[in-house]
């Protein structure tokens, strides 16, 4: 779509609205889409049609929610599956916590985040399925752990404002604090560890 078809398209206020919000915040599903916008149902669904119709979002389903993701802005490539799992809540407070102690098993899981252990069991089985958790066994417990911590730490601080989430501004802060720049870190140093 060339420059003047795409202002066209996003002539009226609402539809930019619509589409402003979905590339600031990727991975938003129809509900939240529309209580951040405060847009009527049907006029929502009508707007979201009509920007599908002239490639300007796409939409990702996941179970039984829909998400809505820019064609134009910033592409999330393989981090996409992880934005879907971080959008919902339960499963965002299990990343956050795997990321600040490196790993944790069902127990601890369940008594830091508040849900019931056949939950987080759950929860684990959909991150690990999704490869974005592995599951190591140290003696008789079972830990998990993020496959891929600095790619998912990056990605909450990329769109920690998207997020609405004080768990997550308190995660992106420490890291980014703790985050060493690239040009003084020593050869074959990763980044400092987040310590339990």
């Amino acid at each position: 779509m060339q420059g003047e078809q795409l202002d066209e398209a996003l002539a009226l206020d609402v539809r930019n609205k619509i589409y402003r919000t979905i590339t600031r915040n990727p991975g938003l599903h129809f509900r939240e889409l529309q209580r951040r916008t405060k847009i009527a149902t049907g006029s929502l669904q009508y707007h979201l049609e009509f920007l599908q119709k002239r490639h300007l979002i796409r939409t990702d389903k996941q179970g039984k929610f829909v998400r809505y993701y820019s064609v134009r802005g910033k592409q999330l490539g393989e981090q996409q599956q992880v934005m879907n799992l971080l959008r919902q809540e339960s499963l965002r407070k299990i990343m956050l916590l795997l990321l600040t102690k490196k790993r944790a098993n069902n127990e601890k899981i369940a008594e830091t985040v508040g849900l019931s252990p056949s939950t987080v069991s759950w929860h684990m089985l959909k991150l690990v399925e999704a490869g974005v958790v592995e599951k190591r066994r140290v003696g008789r417990k079972t830990f998990f752990y993020i496959v891929n911590p600095d790619e998912t730490a990056q990605l909450l601080s990329s769109y920690k404002r998207s997020f609405l989430d004080e768990m997550v501004n308190g995660f992106v802060a420490m890291w980014e604090e703790l985050e060493v720049p690239e040009q003084s870190r020593p050869a074959g140093a990763g980044k400092k560890a987040i310590s339990p």
